[in-house]
């Protein structure tokens, strides 16, 4: 296995291990230490953009000045908050964390001693207030699938296997700008998941209370749920996301990857016979188990960046960014495997099904689109539906 291959496995493990974090604080301290790591960085910085438009100091590691501040490990960050609009309503470009977030670009310095005043002004105060010395100095904007800015990573003074100061491999900068998007879908699915939690907390007070109050939390949880979820893209039969939310999620995820330079795989699978099961036990058994081909699924998509859906009918898709053709291809035979493991009641009915999969894998260019790695996807399931069925094919 090739350094590059070895690299983006890495981050196949990172974005496993960033969805098992189970608070926020740690999510960020894993974020900042394994993007310290691919880079060789002695320090870095993680921003989080607030409610009143400034950007926090949420965590900052310093080998050097054996500096931990904020995330789990450390105490609360007492650094001031960076303003991303200056008094007069424009942008606040003075600052290198701010700029990087309005332009959504990555900024990047060989040596900030070597650069004009103006663009690292703020950063040589930091230095002169701590008694560090940067040098090597990258700034990587964070996004959520909306492409909006939610806050900024940055690291400073890469090293040599000798501990001397350096400047930025430049392999390093696309594995950072990979990290800091699986970042961004982590922290927002984390944020996602503790707004959630904090609603549930609040019906749980409010329900040993009046039903009047109970109902009013209800409806305020319902709206929520609707602002959260944004339920127009959810497929109300096997609670995934719906062809829309695909689509829209793809035309990003392929923008991405396409100036990243990181594989984007897609699997599409059809339950075999599915007719079948609707003309012998009905189509409510059918739903039965369209849901629960649906949840066998949702059990083993893990990665935060992952997104499974109903492409149509008895159709699902699933996007794999940053993941090879060969573990693309085990990966759907351990879903092939798993439904074929699974019985599904309908009444009084247990129902088994099959699955054909096909898997496609491409490194998006300027040759190409997503529908022809849609297209791909497509003519490799029905290859396996059409060689026998229950079987992987690309």
């Amino acid at each position: 296995m090739n350094h590059e291959i070895e690299s983006y496995q890495r981050l196949i493990d990172i974005g496993r291990a960033l969805s098992a974090e189970r608070n926020l604080k740690s999510l960020l301290e894993r974020i900042l230490r394994e993007a310290k790591i691919i880079a060789r960085a002695d320090a870095g910085s993680l921003y989080i953009k607030t409610d009143h438009n400034t950007l926090e100091f949420a965590i900052v590691l310093n080998d050097s000045l054996d500096l931990y501040q904020g995330g789990t490990s450390g105490d609360p960050i007492t650094f001031p908050e960076l303003p991303l609009t200056l008094e007069d309503g424009s942008k606040n470009m003075a600052n290198v964390a701010t700029r990087s977030l309005h332009l959504g670009e990555t900024i990047y310095f060989a040596d900030v001693y070597e650069t004009s005043e103006n663009e690292v002004l703020e950063r040589k105060a930091f230095d002169k207030m701590t008694g560090y010395s940067s040098r090597s100095f990258l700034t990587v904007p964070l996004k959520n699938v909306y492409m909006e800015g939610i806050g900024v990573l940055q690291l400073l003074n890469a090293k040599d296997d000798a501990g001397n100061i350096v400047e930025f491999s430049e392999k390093v900068m696309p594995l950072t700008e990979a990290l800091a998007s699986q970042a961004a879908v982590a922290m927002e699915y984390r944020r996602l998941l503790d707004e959630q939690e904090l609603l549930k907390l609040q019906l749980e007070h409010e329900v040993d209370e009046r039903t009047e109050e109970l109902q009013n939390a209800l409806s305020k949880l319902s709206e929520a749920h609707i602002v959260l979820k944004d339920l127009t893209t959810i497929d109300a039969v096997t609670g995934l996301r719906n062809r829309q939310f695909f689509d829209e999620v793809m035309e990003q995820e392929w923008r991405r990857a396409e100036r990243q330079k990181y594989p984007v795989a897609l699997l599409m699978l059809d339950i075999d016979h599915f007719k079948s099961v609707n003309d012998t036990y009905g189509h409510l058994a059918g739903d039965v188990c369209l849901a629960g081909v649906a949840r066998c699924m949702s059990e083993l998509f893990k990665r935060p960046a992952d997104v499974v859906a109903r492409f149509g009918g008895e159709e699902f898709i699933a996007i794999l960014p940053y993941m090879q053709h060969k573990d693309a291809t085990e990966f759907a035979e351990n879903v092939r495997a798993a439904i074929e493991a699974s019985s599904f009641k309908a009444d009084e009915h247990i129902i088994d099904v099959t699955v054909s999969i096909g898997v496609a894998t491409m490194i998006p260019d300027d040759l190409n689109s997503s529908r022809h790695l849609i297209a791909q996807a497509d003519a490799a399931m029905y290859k396996a539906k059409s060689t026998g069925r229950n079987r992987v094919c690309d």
